[in-house]
């Protein structure tokens, strides 16, 4: 009989995080053509994968529980599934680079890496065409064109994410330069010398008080102060807090994250309610 996913270029990512391997691969299934996303979080995972299903291309976080742990799937995939290309991936380039390229690999990203860049590589792995499509907004009358500063306390979760404000596949015709700050004193220095149109900042990890500071600053009579302010909430948040948010003229995106499957849905909700915001602001092209 027939396999019924014959026709599908099989990826395997290997991730001991499950919500950015989740997250990761929403991205890429939005990106790619005729993909079968396979996902595993432990080295007995990933093998038994590999035999099962022989996927074309393996995405490896070499760090999987330990370097060694990854160095280990790495040499097994070169010794044992040579039609799978594995593509490393890596949060300590600097330590394990010259391990990984002794061992061989069809290419390296170090963390945080841009999606974008990641499925172009995939496509090469697979021979395929990269073929960039710029979709024509039909909802918002104009095409958003803005500088995005994101206020993050970590960079490897939420570049991800901010990734796809670089996508031009994801953005329906936007066009974003986008900045991610981790070190909240460096705030002042950063919008003086970046100058964002937009500052938005993730409130799960900020007091409401810290939270309420913050946009006061960004308000104040400061020399580069930013056109507009969003804040964005993964869940739903009390009507006191949104009430505060409406008097201080904030925008308040809630991508409301109520399983995994959503994590795609959650970051379109985000993209769109940035979009929206230009169009109002007057920042198309």
């Amino acid at each position: 009989m027939p396999d019924p996913d014959h026709s599908l270029r099989k990826i395997l990512l290997v991730d001991d995080e499950p919500q950015i391997t989740r997250m990761v691969g929403s991205l890429l299934s939005n990106m790619g053509s005729g993909y079968k996303l396979l996902l595993a979080t432990t080295k007995d995972a990933a093998l038994k994968i590999l035999s099962q299903e022989r996927p074309q291309v393996i995405i490896l976080d070499i760090d999987l529980h330990g370097i060694h742990v990854g160095l280990e799937i790495l040499h097994i995939v070169n010794r044992e599934h040579k039609n799978t290309k594995p593509i490393v991936i890596t949060g300590r380039a600097k330590d394990h680079r010259s391990e990984i390229e002794k061992i061989g690999c069809f290419h390296f990203f170090e963390k945080p890496f841009d999606v974008k860049a990641l499925n172009d590589r995939i496509k090469d792995a697979l021979g395929l065409e990269k073929v960039i499509e710029e979709k024509i907004l039909t909802v918002l009358e104009g095409n958003p064109k803005a500088k995005l500063l994101f206020v993050e306390p970590n960079l490897r979760h939420y570049a991800y994410l901010c990734s796809i404000f670089n996508a031009k596949e994801m953005l329906n015709g936007a066009d974003y330069t986008v900045k991610i700050l981790d070190k909240i004193g460096d705030l002042l220095t950063v919008l003086a010398t970046y100058q964002p149109d937009i500052v938005i900042i993730g409130d799960y990890f900020l007091e409401d008080g810290q939270l309420e500071a913050m946009i006061t600053l960004l308000q104040s009579k400061i020399k580069m102060k930013p056109k507009s302010i969003m804040i964005h909430s993964l869940f739903e948040r009390d009507e006191l807090f949104e009430l505060k948010l409406k008097k201080l003229g904030v925008i308040h995106c809630i991508q409301n994250v109520m399983d995994n499957e959503e994590i795609l849905k959650m970051n379109r909700r985000l993209a769109d309610a940035v979009a929206q915001n230009c169009i109002d602001l007057g920042l198309v092209r």
